[in-house]
């Protein structure tokens, strides 16, 4: 390294394959990433699911948050989850027959956030569990289905953000998958096969 240079750039955390990637296959031209909810300057890592309309040509983040600790009902207002989400105050979050909407986020442990709700959740989630941000508190309806993934990881700006998008991928390792992907976005996702 030559002296006087100094490279802040960090590596995607993983350098295994998330997925086959001969039979990776990507969606034509660029689209057009909406960054709302979405912090200038960080990075979305490859393979995040994405909602993408074909027509216009723009892509949205489906975030998808997964449970750390088993979280229990009753008059209980804190949910731990995994690192590295794109979850964010005021976000409703869902299931599909419960929900409740983010008041606060606290990201200082290093093992996982610790998501603080408007009221208790409605029932019991175990580790692993992946939950939708839902379009209302009820939690019933996710606010996007997914039915593509991020190509290669994209560094989301204040200005206008083009991202290459996969259309079909096998042998998926959701394990190795920084971001999490629910059942309601496999079953919209024909092209992509998941092993689990």
């Amino acid at each position: 390294m030559s002296a006087g240079f100094k490279y802040n750039i960090e590596p995607e955390p993983s350098i295994e394959e998330r997925y086959d990637v001969s039979t990776g296959v990507r969606r034509r031209g660029p689209y057009k990433l909406d960054t709302t909810n979405l912090v200038a300057g960080s990075f979305l890592p490859s393979f995040t699911p994405i909602a993408a309309d074909l027509v216009k040509k723009t892509a949205q983040v489906a975030i998808r948050v997964e449970v750390y600790e088993k979280y229990t009902t009753g008059s209980n207002t804190t949910l731990k989850i995994k690192k590295n989400s794109l979850a964010y105050a005021g976000m409703n979050l869902g299931d599909g027959t419960h929900g409740a909407t983010v008041n606060a986020i606290d990201k200082s442990d290093k093992a996982f956030d610790k998501l603080t709700l408007a009221a208790d959740f409605g029932a019991t989630l175990n580790a692993g569990t992946v939950l939708f941000e839902a379009s209302a508190s009820a939690g019933t309806t996710p606010k996007v289905v997914a039915n593509s993934a991020l190509y290669e990881r994209a560094k989301v700006e204040d200005d206008i953000v083009l991202v290459a998008l996969l259309m079909r991928a096998f042998e998926i390792e959701p394990t190795k998958l920084a971001m999490p992907f629910h059942a309601k976005d496999k079953a919209n996702m024909p092209h992509f096969q998941f092993n689990e």
